[in-house]
């Protein structure tokens, strides 16, 4: 339960080492700011961020996929040469770009006069004679082919229409008109959707030759294409590496220069403070001697009793409860005067999953994908999958079920020797003692669920007691719900209900009920003005918040007691999931033959329980960690320690 030991750091120096001294402290990845309040900075725009965006976008244009490089041989330094610098890089990529978008356009051009030409092949008069008749105009192009037939309703038409080619959409082909009727006969083809070409003036010849000319012009325009796209294509392999590592310099710089927000300037001397790990103390301080001999730093450490909540924490655990942090973050960070209640719900977690999953094959199966996971993706729950099959697998072994079979490994209701001393401690409840499945123990199981809660919850107030002792916080640790009154009367009842039902002894005696039960409750009632009385202060007390406290915390240690049941009640879902799997396959009876069908409906049968048992086993044992454990000692209002760091890859 361990929480890093912070420090608190206060850098000084000249302003001129400022970029120097904040490199140093995003280089070691452990240096967090603190809020300094309304800061006095350089007041200055950002003089990297122009030429930042200008090479990242060049850098997209030209297809370079993010990548951090280092930057030790770039030499530019000033905002003025990287600007200059991308100048003369975007210069020559808009030269070819520019190049290559006039040569696609031509290119369009002469396959989309390609196409209409090869129409008019057959026509044996030149473009020349065509187009310089005197008194006719021409005009070639295409009609929709569901038009062609409207061409009829025109008895006066002042033009004549000759199709060359059709196709299912279009029409192809070239109208006449006489000169002083031209635009009426305009209007008439627009109408009707004529779209018309104009061919360029190079094509002075007839149809054929015209097409002849147009292939050589492509295949010259295509040869050029491609000599401009393996140009653009150098120029972009030339500049990969060095424009990946100048962009890096450059957003190295740019959000250097962004973090004097953060810094204090006075006269020609700034200052800046912040926290980091007292472990990277040595290392921190290194770094910032390296950046500056005059830069001045002051390490102070933080004591964790009484500190701020403003301090950040870091959570330090190993390898085996690590991956449980995330359901702390999920919940809420603890403050860095408290603890890390990580070890703790790492355990029980397992041990609760373990309880309600228990299967020794589905347990290792969940372990080895959590294990596969874990190698070869990021997923946060891929560690936790690893740990919790291995608890599965364990009480697989005392239930004897590996993947439902209860046939290989005997069950502890089948171990007499286990069973029959559990049935005389238990015989107040009539626990057969040859039970034949593990519905027959149900019962047993159920009361263990509830030993395993009540358990739980004790330390659990265990747990706030401390807190609040360490807090000095007496009052609530004495006279709370979630006190030592809270404690020795659910322990009392418990403990009374326990000897009365289960073994026959009557402990609810006068003295037994005034000490341990009225007594507590009396406390309970009156913990504001006994509060004020220890901590000696005034505190208010009303009657009926008195009264409401003692009937929330009674409903809440029932109800938080009995929703251990449900940990009883999954081992036995999970049974009757696997009951349901062997029924289906046909091999509910011990000498049932093993068949093809038989085994492909285990596997099914095995996968979907793993699915959906799994998810709500985890979901239900999440639940009782955050509201029947941490409701009762953890506040989660700490703050992540997120030391600040440079992003250098390029967008």
């Amino acid at each position: 339960m361990a929480i890093e030991k912070m420090s608190l750091w206060s850098v000084e120096g000249k302003t001129q080492k400022l970029d120097a001294a904040l490199a140093a402290c995003c280089e070691s990845g452990v240096f967090q700011f603190s809020s300094p309040g309304k800061t006095r900075g350089l007041g200055e725009q950002n003089p990297y961020r122009e030429a930042l965006s200008k090479l990242g976008d060049l850098a997209s244009n030209l297809k370079i996929s993010a990548k951090n490089l280092p930057f030790d041989e770039i030499s530019f330094e000033m905002p003025e040469e990287f600007s200059e610098y991308s100048e003369n890089l975007s210069s020559r990529f808009t030269e070819l770009t520019e190049a290559l978008e006039k040569t696609n356009a031509a290119l369009e051009d002469y396959k989309h006069t390609s196409a209409y030409v090869k129409h008019l092949i057959g026509l044996d008069v030149s473009f020349k004679d065509l187009f310089s008749l005197k008194y006719i105009k021409t005009r070639i192009g295409r009609l929709p082919a569901e038009n062609e037939a409207k061409l009829g309703y025109y008895t006066k038409k002042c033009f004549v229409f000759v199709p060359f080619e059709r196709s299912p959409e279009y029409v192809y082909g070239i109208y006449f008109s006489p000169n002083n009727v031209a635009e009426f006969s305009d209007e008439i083809m627009n109408v009707l959707g004529f779209e018309r070409t104009r061919l360029p003036d190079y094509l002075e010849d007839t149809a054929e030759n015209a097409e002849k000319k147009l292939v050589e012009v492509i295949s010259a325009e295509e040869a050029n294409k491609k000599k401009i796209e393996e140009e653009l294509a150098y120029f972009s392999d030339k500049t990969r590496d060095e424009l990946s590592a100048v962009i890096s310099k450059l957003k190295f710089k740019s959000e250097c220069f962004e973090l004097r927000q953060k810094v204090i300037i006075s006269g020609e001397r700034f200052s800046f403070s912040g926290y980091a790990p007292t472990v990277e103390s040595g290392r921190l301080t290194e770094l910032l001697k390296k950046a500056g001999e005059d830069i001045v730093c002051d390490e102070i450490p933080i004591e964790r009793k009484g500190a701020s909540d403003e301090i950040p924490v870091k959570l330090k655990n190993n390898i085996i409860t690590r991956p449980f942090e995330m359901f702390i973050r999920m919940y809420g960070l603890p403050c860095y005067s408290g603890f890390d209640p990580t070890p703790y719900v790492a355990f029980t977690y397992m041990l609760m999953f373990g309880v309600m999953f228990g299967d020794v094959g589905q347990g290792l199966l969940v372990s080895l994908l959590g294990f596969v996971l874990s190698r070869f993706t990021k997923n946060g729950l891929a560690p936790i999958m690893t740990r919790l099959g291995i608890f599965s697998a364990l009480f697989g072994c005392v239930y004897g079920s590996v993947f439902g079979i209860e046939t290989i490994i005997t069950p502890i209701y089948h171990r007499e020797n286990i069973w029959h001393g559990v049935c005389k401690l238990l015989s107040g409840l009539g626990i057969p003692e040859h039970p034949e499945n593990i519905f027959q123990a149900a019962m047993v199981i159920l009361i263990f669920a509830l030993i395993l809660g009540v358990i739980l919850i004790l330390i659990s107030i265990i747990f706030n007691i401390v807190k609040n002792f360490r807090a000095k916080k007496y009052g609530e640790a004495l006279f709370a719900v979630n006190g030592v009154s809270g404690a020795v009367i659910y322990t009392a009842l418990l403990f009374g209900a326990g000897a009365t039902f289960l073994f026959g002894v009557e402990v609810f005696s006068l003295p037994y009920v005034l000490i341990l039960i009225i007594v507590p409750v009396v406390l309970i009632f009156f913990k504001h003005p006994l509060m004020g009385l220890i901590e000696h202060r005034h505190v208010e007390f009303s009657v009926a918040e008195a009264f409401i406290d003692i009937l929330e915390g009674a409903i809440t240690f029932l109800s938080n007691t009995m929703s251990y049941l449900r940990i009883g009640g999954f081992v036995l879902s999970h049974a009757g999931f696997m009951l349901v799997v062997s029924q289906l396959a046909g091999a509910a009876e011990p000498d049932s033959p093993v068949t093809v069908g038989t085994v492909i409906t285990y596997i099914i049968g095995n996968l979907l329980v793993m699915g959906i048992e799994g998810l709500l086993s985890g979901i239900q044992v999440l639940r009782l960690e955050f509201y029947e454990v941490f409701s009762r000692f953890y506040e989660g209002n700490g703050k992540d320690f997120s030391p600040v760091t440079l992003d250098v890859s390029v967008d």
